[in-house]
């Protein structure tokens, strides 16, 4: 059996430094992920399958080309993004603005631990795409989540998982050699900072979220 390593807890908010700027940061990410930010898109509509007009909520939304991916794929939606980088709230929001959809997205300066400025029952559609293992307390965003979801909200958050099998594990570290910009090494310390399958559905039992299911792959984890 594969022994799991204790969490690292990677930082929080991703801002300006000397190394990068995050406008630097958004075009490294589209460049090398923009196939994934669509296929999330694309998850999220063929597995939740939004209502028409859904207000949608995206934690940590980071230079926004997730949920900017969504609201491209389906004009009937509104976007919120929960994001603790100001720095990234511009980037983000210049981001909408280039593709087009800047009337439907809006970014907003805050942690997903404590949404008290949200009302219950708000959005239709939670979302979040790598930005779990930035969480210090899951526990507080999943009420946090639960709170301001509608009854019949949906929610669809995907992230690394830590306890990789042995053979995904040198995987990352062969390919993650040759990721430029020090990417391979962020992707290295995102898996270390992330949760397992079992932590994420024990959190969800606990606060009683019965209709929320845990799914993973070799890499990924998903609820």
């Amino acid at each position: 059996m594969t022994k799991i390593k204790p969490r690292i807890p990677e930082g929080r908010a991703i801002k300006d430094s000397n190394e990068m700027t995050m406008e630097q940061y958004s075009e490294i990410m589209k460049k090398q992920l923009g196939k994934e930010y669509k296929r999330f898109a694309d998850n999220v509509i063929a597995q939740v399958m939004p209502a028409n007009n859904s207000l949608v909520l995206e934690i940590g939304p980071g230079p926004g080309w997730a949920g900017i991916n969504l609201v491209k794929k389906r004009p009937d939606l509104m976007l919120d993004g929960l994001e603790p980088s100001n720095d990234m709230i511009k980037v983000a929001t210049e981001n909408a603005k280039h593709e087009g959809v800047g009337d439907r997205c809006k970014y907003i300066n805050g942690f997903a631990e404590n949404m008290n400025e949200i009302k219950d029952a708000t959005y239709d559609l939670v979302i979040s795409r790598d930005s779990l293992h930035h969480w210090i307390d899951p526990e507080k965003v999943f009420l946090e989540i639960k709170r301001v979801l509608k009854p019949t909200g949906k929610i669809y958050i995907n992230d690394s998982r830590r306890d990789l099998n042995l053979f995904v594990k040198l995987i990352v570290n062969i390919f993650s050699r040759f990721i430029p910009n020090n990417m391979g090494k962020y992707w290295k310390s995102s898996i270390a900072a992330s949760y397992t399958p079992q932590e994420i559905e024990e959190i969800i039992n606990k606060i009683k979220c019965n209709d929320w299911r845990v799914n993973s792959d070799l890499m990924d984890l998903t609820i």
